[in-house]
């Protein structure tokens, strides 16, 4: 089977796509999602996520009530200015961009987790994917400027982390193009027109010209945006982190799976109160239905 499929991802990718998508949807059929419950304001969000594979959007019309968004803009700002060892990384390595400020380990009442968990980004989540999403990591990052060319996740590549996912990238500082915005290569995700493989090297990185005959590059969008900015998208679909020139980009990241992801979750979330869990809210953290 898996070698057919790898003959079909290669000869007609539309169909593979649609055969792999069965399979999953039918291994997820316990957590499926009405997209009916996504509310009204939020559904043009979903509907572009869905025709795009990425929308950008702000905090106000995703979160609604500000004081979440701005609790963890001042934790975030509080880790970028707390010590730290930015000690020599490996040359060629996303470590030497791109910096972790935060543990897998979270308390339930942390600012983070309340974004990440947030009615109305899991509600868009779940009406793209159309299933009950689980929350499978949760990261505070760093991106710096560096020299030479354009390396690892600053290539184009997509994510292999399930057949479907959303990331939702919440802005705590303006990110402009000399900060390095995601780039996305729209209807290249699973639910797009524009499936085909670009040419790749060995890591699977494509470079511009070879993604521009997938995609013209006058239609790739720039997810540039103030402080504030909330991009959501599938990055199974092709993206890359635009290489920063001359300023930081710091930003929580959320990612959103199914029930069979192909790799395991890699977050805790300690000292949660199940009881005041909402439906949505208790598959994404236990990763199953309310008993």
């Amino acid at each position: 089977m898996s070698s057919l499929l790898s003959r079909l991802e290669h000869h007609a990718p539309a169909l593979g796509d649609r055969v792999v998508r069965a399979n999953w949807r039918r291994r997820n059929r316990s957590r499926e999602y009405d997209p009916a419950q996504v509310p009204s304001r939020l559904r043009p969000i979903v509907d572009q996520l869905r025709d795009d594979g990425v929308v950008i959007s702000d905090m106000d019309s995703v979160f609604g009530d500000r004081s979440v968004y701005d609790s963890a803009a001042a934790r975030a700002q509080e880790l970028y200015r707390a010590p730290r060892d930015d000690g020599e990384a490996e040359s060629g390595s996303k470590a030497t961009f791109l910096t972790k400020l935060v543990s897998p380990t979270f308390d339930f009442d942390d600012p983070f987790v309340r974004l990440a968990l947030h009615p109305n980004a899991l509600a868009i989540a779940n009406g793209y994917l159309r299933i009950h999403s689980r929350l499978r990591a949760l990261d505070l990052w760093l991106t710096r400027p560096t020299a030479g060319p354009a390396i690892q996740t600053q290539l184009w590549h997509r994510d292999g982390d399930d057949v479907m996912n959303v990331k939702m990238f919440v802005y705590f500082t303006d990110v402009k193009p000399a900060a390095g915005p995601l780039r996305y290569a729209p209807g290249t995700h699973p639910l797009g027109e524009r499936r085909r493989l670009p040419e790749r090297d060995a890591q699977a990185r494509s470079t511009d010209a070879q993604m521009a005959q997938i995609v013209p590059e006058s239609e790739w969008i720039l997810c540039e945006g103030r402080a504030g900015t909330v991009v959501f998208a599938d990055t199974c679909g092709y993206h890359k982190q635009q290489k920063p020139e001359t300023d930081e980009r710091l930003l929580c990241v959320s990612h959103y799976v199914s029930g069979t992801p192909y790799v395991p979750p890699v977050i805790e979330i300690r000292n949660v109160d199940a009881a005041a869990l909402s439906v949505d809210q208790h598959y994404a953290v236990f990763d199953r239905p309310r008993a």
